[in-house]
């Protein structure tokens, strides 16, 4: 059984899907990120494996421990603009079953001012996105785990309102000293439901993506390294077929959209974080995302775009963590989780 498990996973993400990014597919929201932790660690890590941090299922959902049984964390994100960003998650263990968890995503794009062509103003409306997370857990053995996280969708842009649903599958590995984990995710496999237009068929595509990383402890220093690469069904990341800057006129070359070389383009798919643990219940966390500062950099001056920070601590039975994260140079980013174990109410 476990190995027909192993071998449908692999088949599933080996299918030749279409990636999209740069705006080419609906329901990005889903790849924002959700918890402080991972923010501060460049906004996406899915190889991390920790038993007390709950949040990192949502990014790998075999990620999904046992110890989490009766696991809750709330996170809330301060994001660019009027953007408000929230995740609220918990889990629970039945042995011989797996573990489950249940959370809920939301994005909400704040008040506009509803306006016509020539300019009179009709009054306001309000954006927002939604998304259930349904994950679930096993384990193979003492190395593996695997999960998948069921995610239906639902989206209302002022008056147009669309249905989705989406599916991770994910594995995750630990070796035997515990200091070096890995993850392998197949991210957002899905379709629209229902379209925003109601009179059309035609269905957007999700944001779907492969993604790999690995994190290592050092056995005798508080350091950890964190590494994912994102976008693996997608090598050009700078969508060329927007703008060709080798065959552009000489007088409209700019060299914020020069085609890349071999290494940037490599290093526009790594996300990387450093953490220092000197305490179990104390870690700060630095991140570098390439393709987010590359990507929404302006002019000469990037400022810290595509840096990121933040801290955990743990006061009694509450695990406390903030991060900050620069998304542009007049814009950064806030983000707060907390999380506690409603079990250790009841000793």
């Amino acid at each position: 059984m476990k190995q027909n498990l192993l071998f449908l996973f692999f088949i599933l993400i080996s299918t030749r899907m279409l990636a999209q990014f740069g705006g080419g597919s609906t329901y990005d929201f889903l790849n924002l990120t959700s918890s402080a932790r991972v923010n501060a660690l460049g906004g996406n890590q899915v190889g991390m494996v920790d038993s007390a941090e709950l949040t990192l299922s949502f990014y790998n959902p075999a990620a999904l421990r046992p110890s989490m049984h009766n696991a809750i964390s709330v996170n809330y994100i301060d994001f660019v603009s009027d953007i408000n960003i929230g995740y609220a998650a918990y889990a629970r263990h039945y042995e011989g079953v797996g573990t489950f968890a249940a959370g809920m995503q939301y994005i909400n794009y704040g008040k506009f001012i509803a306006a016509r062509e020539n300019g009179d103003i009709t009054g306001t409306f309000r954006a927002a996105d939604y998304a259930l997370n349904l994950i679930y857990s096993r384990k193979l053995n003492d190395r593996f785990y695997i999960g998948a996280d069921l995610k239906p969708i639902y989206s209302a842009l002022e008056t147009y309102t669309s249905l989705g649903i989406a599916a991770d599958l994910g594995i995750s590995f630990v070796d035997s000293s515990g200091n070096f984990t890995a993850g392998l995710v197949a991210k957002n496999m899905g379709t629209q439901i229902t379209t925003y237009q109601k009179n059309s068929s035609d269905r957007e595509p999700l944001p779907f993506d492969i993604q790999a990383g690995f994190s290592q402890r050092l056995a005798h220093a508080p350091l950890q390294f964190n590494v994912t690469l994102q976008n693996l069904t997608e090598w050009n990341l700078t969508d060329k077929s927007i703008w060709d800057y080798d065959n552009a006129a000489e007088e409209e070359k700019n060299y914020n959209y020069k085609s890349d070389d071999f290494v940037k383009q490599f290093m526009r798919h790594v996300v990387l974080g450093v953490e220092f643990i000197p305490t179990k219940n104390f870690v700060i966390g630095v991140g570098y995302n390439f393709q987010r500062r590359w990507e929404l950099s302006y002019g000469e001056s990037s400022g810290a775009v595509g840096l990121s920070g933040g801290f955990t601590v743990k006061v009694s039975r509450f695990r406390i963590s903030y991060a900050i994260a620069s998304y542009h140079r007049s814009s950064t980013s806030n983000i707060f989780s907390i999380s506690t174990n409603l079990s250790e109410f009841l000793k």
